[in-house]
């Protein structure tokens, strides 16, 4: 597959239907999963709206763990047909997040939005939306650092430093209480190193539908691991935001 066509596909809005091992396996989806449940220690809320959710792994355990109703929305109508066969007990929506909210104006206890923005030219019309359906604590993930070849493949429009879009989730009526940056080193040596390499092999090997076999699922295991190393610093190219409603929304 070439640069043109991945960049075409990566466009697509059932994108993500093809991405299901890759956010399965793969070393940052994996540790994003694992710092959003962290960030949710101490946080109460008896539902979860889960906003461009792709597949339903991070959604998934939030319920499991904490018991609670779940909700999850995306552009893809391949992906949320899916997810409620994989996740029945949930609810599943089509919804573009620049131009809707949940339907009937229902709000969530906690709204999470990861890896999301970065995919949509006007993200601040999302941010409003998101505050609009949150009545306690939305939660966001965006990448940071340098717009890299690998990043405008899968579709990043911009990458974030962090004031602008604080400054965006604050005038939408949210106070944001934690803005952590994580990656460094490994992470963000990983992103600098497969825009360096090859691009668009390395998408084509180990994202555009293709399952994982065994050598694939070792070698993201491998990074997986060394990943935790990036839990000693407080730099790096991911951003991760909590940002609560001082009065719940009714």
């Amino acid at each position: 597959m070439q640069a043109e066509e991945i960049l075409a596909f990566a466009n697509e809005k059932n994108v993500v239907a093809a991405w299901d091992d890759a956010h399965r396996y793969t070393p940052a989806p994996r540790h994003r999963r694992r710092l959003i449940l962290q960030m949710l220690h101490g946080l109460d809320f008896a539902d979860c709206l889960d906003t461009g959710c792709a597949q339903p792994f991070l959604l998934q355990e939030i319920m499991q763990r904490r018991g609670v109703a779940g909700f999850g929305c995306d552009v893809s109508d391949q992906v949320m047909a899916e997810n409620r066969r994989i996740l029945p007990e949930a609810e599943f929506r089509v919804v573009d997040l620049t131009n809707e909210i949940w339907p009937n104006g229902k709000v969530f206890d906690l709204v999470i939005c990861s890896e999301v923005l970065e995919h949509i030219a006007h993200w601040q019309k999302a941010v409003t939306n998101l505050a609009k359906m949150t009545r306690k604590h939305l939660l966001i993930t965006v990448p940071g650092g340098p717009l890299r070849e690998m990043d405008r493949l899968v579709g990043h429009h911009q990458h974030f430093a962090g004031p602008e879009l604080q400054r965006a989730i604050e005038e939408s009526g949210l106070t944001v209480r934690q803005m952590r940056y994580w990656g460094f080193p490994f992470h963000s040596l990983y992103k600098t190193l497969i825009s360096r390499l090859s691009p668009a092999q390395i998408y084509s090997a180990f994202s555009g539908g293709k399952s994982y076999g065994w050598a694939k699922r070792a070698f993201s295991r491998m990074l997986y691991l060394l990943f935790f190393v990036n839990d000693l610093s407080e730099a790096g190219d991911q951003l991760l935001i909590h940002a609560e409603r001082l009065a719940p929304k009714q």
